[in-house]
């Protein structure tokens, strides 16, 4: 093999100098975007987040899960503000049904004849949430929406003074 002149060994090393750089980085994005890390990641500043109570839940598959706890309270805070801007902001009054709490407790059975009659959560962001798990519904009481179980007509998760 021909000995390689001295202005192009230069070159070269820098060329290789950089692939040994370069080469973890490209490994990383290969492994594809939603397990490598956005450059622009690790310089942005952390978002707070909503002030939601601190609940305890006894059953991580039938409570509402991170998007929901974001979603939801994120959704009726859009429409206060909207409220609060319109010229003619109403409130509505929420009866409720005799025979059902303003505050159920998680465990609590709601009666099954008056469920059908309770408040769902608006179409629009029931298009943003995730569908609902099996036998249960969301359903908005009070100032609370509440996961419940169709079936039995049991409260299986409390997202606590969400509306006002």
């Amino acid at each position: 093999m021909p000995a390689m002149p001295r202005r192009a060994i230069l070159p070269a090393a820098g060329l290789a100098v950089s692939l040994v750089v370069a080469l973890p980085a490209m490994a990383q994005q290969l492994l594809g975007p939603n397990l490598a890390l956005p450059p622009s990641a690790a310089f942005a500043a952390p978002v707070a987040p909503l002030n939601t109570p601190h609940r305890v839940v006894a059953d991580d598959r039938f409570a509402f899960n991170a998007t929901e706890n974001w979603l939801i309270p994120h959704y009726f805070e859009q429409v206060r503000e909207k409220q609060k801007r319109a010229a003619r902001s109403k409130k509505y009054e929420r009866n409720l049904p005799e025979g059902i709490r303003a505050n159920p407790a998680k465990g609590d059975l709601l009666p099954l004849t008056l469920l059908a009659r309770l408040d769902r959560l608006p179409g629009p962001l029931q298009r943003e949430l995730p569908p609902n798990r099996p036998d249960t519904e969301r359903i908005v009481v009070g100032k609370n929406v509440l996961m419940v179980r169709r079936s039995t007509g049991e409260v299986l998760d409390i997202l606590p003074n969400i509306l006002h």
